[in-house]
């Protein structure tokens, strides 16, 4: 009997370890884990990742608060860890070890997922490229289109403004006529002034910088249209000639018939 009392407290101990499923676990065991929710994870005991404060030793985790499990060679195709606090865990469970063949098998379809998913990649950026490129084409082309249209409207406005400055230089050259106004306009003002008499508002104006400018436009133009004119004029009479010099030719020939 005294010896039954002594070894009652190390069968308490025992019992209470059996209950703590925690107790049994070690880095790299498979374990299930049942979340409170229901669902369930599968995956293997490691260290949190870059977790200076976790011992790079073996981990009790009956005193840790939360565990980390590596789900890489469960789930194929998701690689990493996942990081859960105990108090979101219902229930852990230890799993046998994979045997060869399984671990064959996995690392088999994980190589092939990997392969796939670099193919994936490969034709995801092909494709993204190529829609790269008919942006940048479509961008470039609308860019060419806009730079058209905005040269056709600054030509369009050119234009018009070259029209209306012409326009509005005529009717300078009406007002002040070639035959009366001119580069000597300005020698008489100067001498007017020398001799201190009044200048008129005409001249003044006449030499004002903006109709100096249209003045000069529409007499320039005047000038060309008039040269122009006598080129069609020379061409009229050259063509005339040839027509004279036949009729002669014609005359000619009926007298000596």
């Amino acid at each position: 009997m005294k010896y039954s009392l002594l070894i009652l407290p190390f069968l308490a101990s025992l019992a209470s370890a059996q209950d703590d499923p925690w107790k049994g676990l070690n880095k790299g065991d498979r374990v299930q884990i049942m979340f409170r929710s229901g669902n369930t994870i599968l995956g293997a005991l490691t260290n949190k990742p870059a977790d200076p404060r976790l011992p790079k030793g073996p981990i009790d985790f009956s005193t840790v608060s939360e565990v980390t499990i590596d789900v890489s060679l469960e789930y194929p195709g998701l690689n990493g860890t996942m990081t859960i606090p105990k108090k979101e865990i219902k229930e852990i469970r230890k799993l046998g070890n994979l045997d060869s063949q399984t671990m064959k098998r996995i690392q088999d379809e994980i190589e092939r997922i990997s392969k796939q998913a670099a193919e994936d990649e490969k034709s995801r950026k092909a494709a993204e490229g190529e829609r790269d490129k008919l942006a940048a084409a479509a961008r470039e082309a609308a860019d060419k289109e806009r730079k058209e249209k905005e040269g056709d409207e600054e030509k369009g406005k050119k234009l018009l403004n070259d029209y209306n400055d012409l326009q509005k230089g005529k009717e300078l050259l009406k007002r002040f006529p070639p035959d009366k106004y001119g580069p000597q306009t300005f020698k008489d003002m100067a001498d007017m002034a020398l001799r201190k008499q009044p200048i008129p508002l005409d001249m003044q104006e006449f030499t004002e910088l903006e109709t100096q400018r249209l003045w000069n436009l529409a007499l320039n133009a005047s000038k060309e249209d008039k040269k122009d004119q006598e080129k069609k004029e020379e061409k009229k009479e050259e063509k005339k000639e040839p027509d004279k010099k036949d009729k002669d030719k014609e005359k000619v020939e009926e007298k000596k018939q």
